[in-house]
């Protein structure tokens, strides 16, 4: 059984801004003798925080236990299982950093340092073989702040708001100053996100720094005297506070964290950016789909064709020259290098399905004091409720409208694009026919019985987008010149061999495994041999194995190498298998075993692909 412990490390900046410890060390230690487990385990955190100096971190050593490495999500998970004896007993907790999360520079680092977190006492549930705990904590701000200043990596977070309606202000650039003695500092500077915040790092060395740097770093007090300017992108000043703003009792000697809140008297001027179509899914057409003329349509790298629904993304914005904004997209069929054989053709509603384009903020609390004030609710563009509301944009004549709703204390609140305009389906803009399998058995080729090998369909895609009712704006918003799609629908598969016989519809491939002695003896247990038969068929056909599963097992077959480019049948060969060797019928225990036949296929909506395609069959050997 294995001991894991799935947790979360956060340091707080100040009470609204919070980052995870990426790239720091937790390490888990057997408790030294005579501490008192269940005390500790309840103590806070600020109670049990402290540095552990180089000598006792080398001393502690050998109590080690476990250690693991946090994600840019603060997330981690300890396993113990390389822990000898260790049965779930409390352990201390320890932090090891080399430097601290988003650090401006790597120049001038001191030694790493290690502190002690807590001691944890796990609360362990069984998930399958393992024991499992999980364990989640936020380093207060002083804390945490303190630990910033000794590896001089100083912060500045805070927030833009309108100063009257208090509405957030994205989309602005903050600089960050100090008073000095000779010059002002420049600290750094940071845009503000959609809800008004940002983030500004620097080092401790930025506002020790004088004219007379390095010779000379004079700084009077022990931090930043601050003050702020706020532009626009652009360059024009929205707010200039002046340099003895940063000599008030609230600005003055700032510590390594920082939180501020500024408000502009008036909004900066809105610049939509362009609209422009440029990935499925996940996948960029112009760098990551073989898609310009004479290119195969399928991705870069991996050889995938799309199938199923499809998600075309890119970036979206509310307006198009002032006006607002409406959109579409139309395909047309080509050839396999990506040349057009057909017109274009509006995807119709029909051949889409209910996309999300975004959300909806709405200023509405519940209640006074409502600690969540800002509701959001998700907009849609589908076909099946194609009239304007307050959660779905109107799709006119083919269509999109994007929604203009831009008032966040308002009654229709904000609409926010997210960059996803249409998911396609894809099966509805290319008939492929299905391919009957009824004929065809394991070890035979899927055309032995006259069904031929489905090939991949090719289209183009594009997005059209206007000001809404004018047709003479219509203009091209992004063009992938060539995809490749595959969704062949395998009937009357047969599965489990002559075992346990059934005929399958709807498959993804043709995937067939039997064995020559189940032709026989249907359900009679083996006792002299073993040959299996497998097919597997399908245009993007990945890789193929055949394995079995039972005592000693598992055991793995060879198979002969594929003749024709997505059809690969035959017989499996036993013995071929590493790291367990070869391996003979006769050497298997009397048992009972199960064989599968495991076929990846080379497709994608974008976002994700197909499980493997399988099939099994069972027998005992007696």
């Amino acid at each position: 059984m294995t001991y894991l412990v799935k947790g979360t490390l956060h340091g707080a900046l100040c009470t609204d801004c919070i980052e995870a410890l990426d790239g720091l060390v937790v390490r888990a230690y057997a408790l030294a003798p005579g501490r008192d487990a269940a005390a500790l385990a309840v103590a806070r955190t600020k109670d049990t925080f402290e540095a552990v100096a180089d000598a006792e971190r080398e001393a502690k050593a050998p109590r080690l236990l476990a250690e693991a490495t946090i994600d840019a999500s603060g997330r981690f998970t300890l396993d113990f299982s390389k822990a000898k004896g260790y049965a779930g007993q409390a352990f201390e907790l320890d932090l090891y950093c080399t430097t601290v999360p988003r650090r401006k520079s790597a120049e001038g680092l001191p030694p790493p340092m290690q502190f002690a977190l807590t001691v944890v006492q796990p609360q362990w549930r069984e998930v399958g073989q393992d024991r499992v705990a999980a364990w989640d904590q936020t380093i207060p701000y002083r804390t945490w702040c303190g630990v910033r200043g000794r590896f001089g990596a100083w912060v500045v977070c805070g927030r833009v708001r309108h100063c009257e309606t208090q509405a957030p202000i994205g989309g602005v650039r903050v600089r960050a100053f100090d008073v000095d003695w000779l010059q002002d500092d420049a600290l750094g500077d940071a845009i503000t996100a959609a809800d008004g915040h940002f983030r500004i790092d620097y080092l401790a060395s930025d506002f020790k720094r004088t004219i007379f740097s390095p010779t000379i770093n004079l700084e009077w007090t022990g931090g930043p005297d601050l003050y702020f300017k706020v532009e626009t992108l652009s360059g024009t000043v929205l707010l200039a506070e002046p340099p003895s703003r940063g000599r008030a009792a609230d600005r003055e000697n700032a510590g390594p964290c920082f939180c501020v809140a500024l408000c502009l008297k008036e909004t900066p001027p809105v610049t939509e950016p362009l609209p422009v179509f440029d990935a499925l899914g996940g996948y960029a057409y112009a760098t990551q789909i073989d898609s310009a003329v004479p290119g195969s349509g399928l991705t870069v790298g991996d050889g995938r064709a799309f199938y199923s629904t499809v998600r075309l993304n890119g970036v979206l914005p509310k307006t198009l020259g002032g006006q607002p904004l409406e959109y579409r997209f139309e395909f047309r069929t080509t050839d396999g290098s990506g040349n057009p054989v057909g017109p274009w053709t509006p995807v119709s509603t029909t051949q889409f399905s209910a996309t999300v384009i975004g959300r909806v903020e709405r200023f509405a609390p519940a209640f006074p004091g409502d600690p969540n004030p800002v509701k959001t609710s998700l907009m849609w563009a589908d076909p099946a409720n194609p009239a304007a509301g307050p959660n779905h944009a109107a799709i006119v004549a083919g269509w999109i409208r994007v929604p203009q709703a831009a008032n966040v204390f308002g009654p229709d609140g904000f609409f926010v694009p997210n960059g996803d305009m249409l998911r396609v389906i894809t099966p509805q803009l290319v008939a492929q026919p299905a391919l009957n399998m009824a004929s065809v058995i394991a070890g035979e080729s899927s055309t032995a019985h006259g069904a031929p090998l489905a090939q991949n369909r090719h289209i183009a895609l594009r997005m059209r987008v206007r000001a809404v009712g004018l047709p003479a704006t219509e203009a091209d918003a992004g063009v992938c010149a060539h995809v490749a799609i595959e969704n062949t629908v395998y009937q009357n598969v047969h599965k489990g061999g002559s075992w346990a016989p059934v005929d399958v519809s709807g498959q993804l491939c043709a995937c067939s495994l039997d064995s020559l002695q189940l032709r026989a003896g249907g359900c009679a247990g083996l006792n002299a041999a073993l040959d299996v038969l497998f097919t597997a068929a399908h245009p993007n056909l990945g890789s193929v194995s055949v394995s079995m599963n039972g005592p000693g097992g598992p055991y793995g077959f060879g198979i002969p190498p594929i003749g024709t480019p997505g059809d690969h049948f035959g017989q499996a060969v036993n013995g071929v298998a590493p790291p367990a060797g070869g391996w003979t019928f006769a050497a298997l225990p009397d048992c009972a075993y199960i064989v599968t036949l495991s076929a990846s296929l080379l497709l994608t909506t974008g976002d994700s692909s197909p499980l493997p395609v399988q099939d099994q069959i069972a027998f005992c050997k007696k």
